[in-house]
């Protein structure tokens, strides 16, 4: 199977809303989502995995955003049957590479512990991520991750 990350049209958008529907349970709510992703497409801030690049399913999608010298991983997410096929690294590498070098990057990801916290924080980690605070609001607990700016700037 081959994967292909390109950026996301506003074509995308139905897709992208049956991802965010299948990862509520992980997420939580996520109110005005698809307003912010439109915005996201219109930015040119979004990126999609699809099986091929013609190819209609899509595997996964990021948001990123920021600007000046400090930019974030906004939202990653990768469908229940695509994986643990590397999706989720080439959404994240995708984000890293288009994302100015002399930037800090930054991700709120699940807390240790909770469902889908091993993967995530792995996969921050391996893509030189490290953890720095945990917040809450509410109920909503997170584990922050930056990814300082590339020494090779």
């Amino acid at each position: 199977m081959q994967i292909q990350i390109s950026r996301a049209e506003h074509n995308d958008i139905v897709p992208w809303m049956s991802l965010a529907e299948q990862v509520i349970p992980l997420f939580g709510p996520m109110p005005d989502f698809e307003a912010i992703l439109g915005r996201k497409i219109a930015q040119k801030q979004a990126y999609c995995a699809r099986v091929s690049a013609n190819g209609a399913t899509l595997m996964g999608g990021v948001l990123i955003g920021g600007r000046g010298r400090e930019h974030w991983i906004r939202w990653l997410a990768v469908s229940s049957e695509h994986r643990r096929l590397g999706v989720g690294r080439m959404l994240t590498e995708t984000a890293i590479s288009v994302i100015p070098a002399n930037s800090s990057i930054y991700v709120d990801t699940f807390v240790g512990g909770s469902v889908g916290a091993d993967a995530s924080n792995h996969l921050y980690e391996s893509c030189g991520f490290a953890p720095t605070e945990v917040w809450q609001v509410d109920e909503l607990v997170r584990q922050r991750y930056v990814r300082p700016p590339s020494v090779y700037v």
